[in-house]
């Protein structure tokens, strides 16, 4: 049993000034002669320039993606933590003092627990929240006055939880990656609802 395959089509050539019909000999022949293709060959090259420089940036970022430093990875994943927290806070004031939500400073995201000196709640939401640029660079997240306000917001069984013990945590390049989608994530849903 022989299986018969059907003639292709007779087509029109691309180029303006031939118009010739043709039937193409190969998928996606457009053209119908040599002469032609070297014709309609401009037509083709702004394409090709642009497929093979989006090819050169993607390689590119793979290469730096594979030399990055596991600091990068952290500051990235910190970065994203604390744009959400600081989203996620933005009707309330300074944790630390009594500086309305209105206050046209910079605003930061201040750890209760510093990452120093307790680096598994580096990324706890129970334990960042919104403060002024004052109190968290220059009176070092002023504690005395954090304390009772993050009482009042999360409850002091939670505060005492944070300054009970903990088990250490060390995280891995794809924890921080998987850290940093997330909260990316989390602050789009939070820009998305807000508008």
């Amino acid at each position: 049993m022989t299986i018969e395959r059907k003639q292709p089509k007779p087509k029109k050539c691309r180029v303006a000034t031939c118009g010739a019909s043709f039937v193409p000999s190969r998928l996606g022949q457009a053209v119908c002669s040599p002469a032609c293709a070297i014709i309609d060959a401009p037509r083709n090259q702004e394409k090709a320039r642009k497929s093979l420089a989006d090819v050169g940036r993607k390689e590119l970022r793979a290469a730096k993606e594979r030399v990055k430093p596991k600091g990068q990875y952290m500051r990235e994943a910190q970065a994203a933590f604390n744009a959400w927290v600081r989203l996620r806070d933005a009707a309330l004031g300074c944790v630390s003092c009594d500086k309305p939500a209105t206050w046209s400073g910079q605003w930061h995201a201040s750890h209760f627990r510093s990452v120093g000196s307790s680096p598994e709640h580096r990324f706890n939401p129970l334990n960042v929240h919104k403060a002024c640029s004052v109190c968290n660079n220059h009176l070092s997240g002023n504690i005395l006055g954090y304390r009772p306000e993050l009482e009042r917001r999360i409850g002091v069984e939670a505060v005492e939880a944070l300054l009970g013990p903990s088990d250490p945590r060390k995280y891995t390049i794809e924890d921080l990656k998987a850290i940093t989608a997330e909260y990316r994530a989390k602050t789009r849903e939070l820009k998305k609802a807000a508008a």
